[in-house]
């Protein structure tokens, strides 16, 4: 499929376009430090957000981002282990919602939170003075303003 890629590369390559043939149009070989790479960057369905679901191949592993949380993966798919697909299918069906906590500009951590699951509070990074809330749709989007405890 992607010739100048690596078997690895290319298998996930495979995997993906096979689970996902409309993403197709947005997948390519990306370059970094002299190191190709599958990627494909398929952008969120909400008009509220720029955000972009990316799956990459660099590194010899699967790295799935959405906001401001990534996930590394030995394999796209693997049905004994915890696998880039089942992170993918959590985020495009607005089961997993990205949490991310912000002191003014400066990010202080991200989670994957279920999305009946949402926090009000800072309580988690208690040093951040804005919680950012994102999901694949939009449907779950929200800024919630907090007082820092230093």
């Amino acid at each position: 499929m992607f010739e100048e890629l690596d078997k690895f590369s290319n298998k996930v390559a495979s995997q993906i376009i096979e689970k996902f043939p409309q993403w197709e149009q947005h997948a390519g070989v990306d370059e970094y430090k002299g190191e190709k790479a599958f990627l494909v960057k398929i952008p969120s369905p909400s008009s509220e957000s720029d955000n972009s679901l990316r799956i990459d191949t660099y590194r010899d592993e699967v790295t799935v981002t959405f906001d401001a949380y990534h996930a590394h993966f030995d394999e796209f798919e693997d049905p004994d282990d915890a696998d880039a697909l089942s992170l993918v299918n959590q985020i495009i069906s607005d089961e997993m919602i990205v949490v991310s906590y912000w002191r003014d500009e400066q990010w202080c951590g991200s989670l994957p939170v279920d999305k009946n699951e949402l926090p009000s509070t800072n309580e988690e990074y208690p040093y951040a003075n804005l919680i950012k809330i994102r999901s694949w749709s939009g449907r779950y989007n929200n800024e919630i303003t907090c007082t820092p405890k230093n």
